[in-house]
């Protein structure tokens, strides 16, 4: 294995891995842990908002820069070279379907890219640089905006399918659903994943629109 060769397959991996933990467990915990609570009411949502804000300014910044933001950094702009790359695994070549899942976790990709760099600076980057109170009416202005709503709903979408869709993905890039079988089984556990976090995410959206 020559070392160009080499970089490339420990970019890959790591992309991959990039991909699952910190940033799809992130979004995971984002859905049903954090964003969730105002399933339960504004008051509730709100009660969350004050332990965040609670937290030292700089801890928090420090880790959602370590932990959140360079990750997906690292995961797009690798992502793009990929998108560049573009080609089909052999595994899934004679798969009509894998194929076209292939090409939009692609798309999804860029979706996604492009959706949590609005999110980030309407929500993150206003709260730290210039004081925003990300609150329930705040959220509440997003969701019934007739042109954001809209852009939210399909960022959220393009955001776990590429998470859900990239579990099945990386379980062929890592060699652990070698035969047919056990990437249908994946991919079958992968979708039904997608539906409960996008259903999740629907009703924390309607909620939020209520």
């Amino acid at each position: 294995m020559t070392e160009r060769t080499h970089r490339r397959f420990v970019l890959r991996r790591l992309h991959s891995a990039s991909g699952i933990f910190p940033i799809g467990a992130y979004l995971f915990v984002h859905i049903f842990f954090e964003n969730a609570f105002v399933l339960a009411g504004g008051a509730r949502f709100e009660m969350l908002v004050r332990a965040i804000g609670s937290l030292p300014h700089e801890l928090l910044l420090a880790t959602e820069v370590v932990f959140i933001w360079g990750p997906i950094l690292f995961h797009s702009v690798y992502g793009f070279v990929r998108v560049g790359q573009a080609e089909l695994y052999t595994a899934v070549r004679n798969d009509g379907l894998g194929a076209s899942l292939y090409t939009l976790q692609r798309l999804t990709g860029v979706v996604a890219f492009l959706f949590i760099g609005w999110h980030v600076w309407s929500t993150r980057l206003q709260y730290y640089f210039f004081g925003a109170d990300i609150t329930f009416d705040f959220m509440r202005g997003i969701m019934t905006d007739p042109l954001r709503f809209p852009c939210f709903l399909v960022g959220v979408l393009a955001c776990i399918f590429h998470f859900t869709n990239g579990l099945w993905t990386a379980g062929i890039t890592w060699g652990l659903t070698v035969g047919p079988r056990a990437q249908r089984t994946l991919r079958a556990v992968a979708f039904g994943l997608f539906l409960a976090m996008s259903t999740t995410a629907l009703a924390i959206m309607m909620a939020f629109r209520a």
